[in-house]
């Protein structure tokens, strides 16, 4: 078995920073499987605001999101985040108002995400129940230390 240390070491998971200024310390942690980087890297930067209204573009409403979340900003709204249960145990998702990112709570203020796509595929084709079962089976085939997520509510898991 393996820690999530020993996941980025070998290429499993990658660290997102959040884009904090040097003088900044995380108060959270953020992680991503090489999928998810890949469609960050590749799909992303392509975007146009769907429901956003042209406020923002895709890319900087993650970048928006990645910083507020390692920063420690409050989640505990609707609109940032929610538990995705009870079909799926321990899957979280995260969202802007045209990105969707679901994943897991490792630990507390530790959340690996395993999924991404956007708002519009995701209304558009029903794709939430496929995500789930997808970052669940994600999930075990982590060879990541047990318990490999952590349960609860908001306040359990930030």
């Amino acid at each position: 078995m393996a820690t999530i240390a020993d996941l980025v070491a070998n290429g499993n998971l990658v660290h997102l920073g959040g884009g904090l200024e040097d003088d900044e310390q995380p108060n959270r942690l953020l992680y991503a499987l090489p999928h998810v980087i890949t469609w960050l890297d590749e799909t992303l930067p392509g975007l146009e605001a769907d429901f956003h209204e042209g406020k923002q573009d895709p890319l900087e409403q993650l970048d928006d999101l990645f910083y507020s979340f390692v920063r420690g900003e409050d989640f505990s709204f609707w609109e940032r985040s929610h538990s995705m249960r009870p079909t799926e145990p321990g899957v979280w998702e995260l969202k802007t108002p045209d990105i969707r990112l679901f994943g897991w709570f490792a630990a507390p203020c530790v959340f690996v995400i395993a999924e991404v796509n956007t708002a519009f595929a995701c209304k558009e084709h029903d794709l939430y129940a496929g995500y789930r079962g997808s970052v669940v089976r994600r999930r075990e085939a982590l060879e990541l230390d047990e318990p490999k997520f952590i349960t609860g509510e908001y306040s359990d898991v930030l």
